[in-house]
């Protein structure tokens, strides 16, 4: 139907080798969709490699590839599709060096491509992204699970302080 004409139109605007009346139009059309086809994917990955990131800006970066990966499976493939992107959320993911919303981004991003199709997940479990979300997640947990017990005997030893008062 129509929406299968839309999905191949789409699909067609962010091949490389596709032309439908060149970026301007694409980007009229639908202005992630025209970014991604003129490399915003590649030029956010070589930014968040080469440049030493703000934390401000590396949320953006990754707010702008969440967007881009929600509109459609054809722009989440194409992120999937960037050299050495997934790789880097990985690495990211991985390491925890990233502040909390960057990472919460990083897991946001990972799931949309999850979600968006068969190919978008094989290549997320290609690059070892799925591990890392696990090594992220294990991590969060077991610091979690320290927190709670240094507080667990906080408080037992405010409690019997309190008890001794009485």
């Amino acid at each position: 139907g129509a929406g299968a004409a839309a999905g191949a139109a789409e699909t067609a605007d962010l091949d490389p080798g596709a032309e439908a009346g060149g970026d301007a139009e694409l980007c009229r059309r639908d202005l992630l969709g025209g970014w991604l086809k003129m490399g915003l994917a590649e030029r956010l990955r070589y930014l968040a490699e080469v440049a030493d990131l703000e934390p401000a800006a590396r949320q953006h970066a990754l707010t702008l590839l969440c967007m881009a990966a929600r509109g459609s499976p054809a722009r989440a493939l194409t992120i999937c599709r960037t050299p050495r992107l997934l790789p880097l959320v990985a690495s990211m993911l991985r390491c925890g060096d990233a502040d909390a919303a960057s990472l919460a981004l990083a897991l946001s991003l990972v799931q949309l491509l999850a979600s968006s199709g068969r190919e978008s997940a094989a290549f997320l479990l290609e690059a070892e992204v799925l591990s890392s979300c696990h090594a992220r997640f294990l991590s969060a947990t077991r610091a979690t699970a320290a927190h709670d017990a240094v507080s667990d005997l906080a408080d037992a030893r405010r409690l019997r302080a309190a008890a001794g008062a009485v």
